[in-house]
């Protein structure tokens, strides 16, 4: 059995890296993966095509073109498809796999799980899932953002129409009449942006609506509730603070347009966190982070938003990056300023110091991280002196916080605890 994965992208240079080592990740792995771009103006295409084992398509929106377009080239017997800003877990391919081969299943989907999330966010998202469960023989429904089919028969049934906007719908309610539809057990990370970018009310309330359009097969009716692709808030929306040599406000500039050849000198902040076992959290950073893209580094980094304190800036970051909440965090090196320059990318901060205690598993956003891992403070600060896979700041900051007598104490403390 040889799988495809099929994967619309349109703007996607934070999470298709990502994706596609989750991809490469897979205990089955899978025999081809197709990246259908959509004349992305962003360095998606670029990212995409720096890695061998990808195949990279040019297609044109809609979505559904996209798709179909996948579908076209993949020749894998089972074809998954894929959004850009979805995870699947490292045994996600082997499981969707066994089970539609036991239940001898044409089409498929999985259990979506929101991530990063909330409580709210989580049971909305529980809500579809059981209604999709308790659905699947009367009135199968999923969502685009994962569907396995068997590549013949979802040709046969004609794939996906580009003249809709809810193909994806479309296409599964169609299969399901020509052969067999069920909601198999693996689950899979959906990222829950949406919601976070257009609340959770209003996102409720537009998905409740289209339910109703679904139910009664207004397929092309349905288009009237806008469902835009792509059209999220970019990294260059979000804003940080210009400061002068005194670490005295002077203005303010988009994220993205900060970071050049010529830096200019701003706020940011680092945050190590600890466990009770004295383990500091480590990532890998991102392989479409403007910045050291795909090294090592301390647990989170950022930048304070004009008006935001470095605590404030600290407890957001973490929730974004690794779904992770801190009540307290402690500014350890509050004067700490670096400068450091790779590949023409120079970074050019006040950057203070945080360390903070958990007690909860990372569940790290993958447009962020490539990887997380707990290693105990004294290991981690051996290897700083052994290894170049660092990135610069987590190296001084490692050694600084290891000669503070303050970070000292708290290190202490909290294997006391």
């Amino acid at each position: 059995m040889t799988i495809s994965i099929v994967v619309p992208t349109l703007n996607e240079e934070r999470n298709v890296c990502s994706l596609i080592e989750a991809i490469r990740r897979q205990t089955c792995p899978a025999d081809e993966v197709l990246i259908v771009d959509g004349g992305s103006d962003d360095a998606t295409v670029r990212l995409a095509s720096e890695f061998d084992d990808v195949r990279v398509l040019r297609g044109k929106p809609p979505v559904g073109a996209q798709r179909q377009l996948g579908l076209q080239n993949a020749t894998g017997d089972i074809v998954i498809f894929l959004d850009a800003d979805t995870v699947p877990p490292p045994d996600f391919i082997g499981r969707c796999v066994k089970e539609m081969e036991a239940r001898k299943l044409d089409v498929a989907c999985p259990w979506y799980k929101p991530h990063p999330s909330s409580p709210t966010i989580s049971a909305v998202f529980l809500f579809f899932n059981l209604l999709f469960i308790a659905l699947q023989r009367l009135l199968a429904s999923g969502a685009g953002g994962c569907i396995l089919a068997k590549r013949e028969f979802a040709m046969r049934v004609g794939g996906f129409r580009s003249d809709l906007v809810y193909e994806d719908i479309e296409f599964i309610r169609r299969a399901s009449r020509r052969g067999r539809f069920g909601m198999i057990r693996p689950s899979i990370l959906v990222s829950d942006r949406r919601f976070r970018e257009f609340g959770v009310g209003k996102t409720l309330l537009k998905y409740l609506i289209l339910s109703l359009f679904f139910t009664f097969g207004l397929f092309r009716l349905a288009g009237v509730v806008s469902y835009p692709f792509a059209k999220y808030r970019r990294g260059a929306d979000e804003m940080v603070v210009l400061v002068n040599e005194n670490n005295e406000p002077v203005g303010a500039a988009p994220k993205e347009s900060v970071h050049g050849h010529e830096t200019p000198l701003h706020r940011g902040f680092s945050l190590f966190l600890l466990n009770n076992a004295g383990e500091v959290l480590l990532q890998q950073r991102s392989r479409s982070k403007q910045t050291w893209p795909g090294e090592w580094s301390n647990s989170c980094c950022g930048h304070p938003m004009p008006g935001e304190s470095v605590e404030d800036a600290a407890v957001r970051r973490a929730v974004d990056e690794l779904g992770i909440r801190i009540t307290d965090p402690r500014n350890m090196l509050p004067d700490y300023r670096y400068r450091a320059e790779k590949s023409g990318i120079v970074e050019n901060e006040f950057c203070p110091v945080l360390v903070a205690l958990t007690s909860e598993e990372p569940m790290p956003n993958p447009s962020e991280v490539v990887a997380v891992r707990w290693v105990r403070w004294e290991e981690f600060v051996g290897s700083i002196e052994e290894s170049d896979v660092f990135t610069p700041w987590c190296r001084e900051e490692a050694k600084l916080l290891n000669a503070s007598p303050e970070f000292r104490r708290f290190l202490e403390d909290v294997r006391m605890d």
